[in-house]
């Protein structure tokens, strides 16, 4: 990953959604992101009034979050970690993965994947990171704004 704030956040992400992992099995959606003097905020999402909300609305949830802080100046970097089913480059099955969607405010965009697996004794076990592109969602210029 090019730029060091991308870099700051996955590390960041990255050890709480394994220590989720390990403690629980599973994680809900949650993010992390960077003001604009380079502190990191970490940020969860809840719905009211359910305790297990689908994943897709807490990634909803951040998503607008974050976009709204983009718009304002308030952050230069963001990212959501959350759970995927994913075909890892050079394979032919789909795994469980931990996916970080990252973004900075300079238009540089990435997903950041982590496979993993339980083995029969249910110990946990991680493959390689890899990366691919994705469009932007945090930090999107809004067509006809003055």
């Amino acid at each position: 990953m090019a730029h060091p704030d991308l870099n700051e956040l996955m590390n960041t992400l990255l050890p709480f959604a394994k220590k989720m992992l390990t403690e629980h099995g599973e994680f809900f959606p949650f993010g992390a992101s960077m003001s604009a003097d380079g502190s990191v905020v970490h940020v969860g999402a809840k719905e009211r009034n359910d305790e297990h909300p689908p994943s897709q609305r807490l990634i909803d949830l951040l998503t607008q979050s974050f976009q709204e802080q983009a718009r304002s100046g308030d952050i230069r970097a963001a990212g959501i970690c959350f759970d995927v089913r994913i075909t890892p480059p050079g394979q032919s099955q789909k795994t469980d993965a931990v996916q970080m969607a990252l973004e900075h405010q300079s238009g540089e965009v990435v997903d950041v994947f982590l496979p993993y697996w339980r083995d029969a004794s249910d110990s946990l076990h991680y493959g390689e990171l890899f990366a691919s592109q994705r469009d932007a969602t945090f930090f999107v210029h809004q067509a006809g704004a003055a």
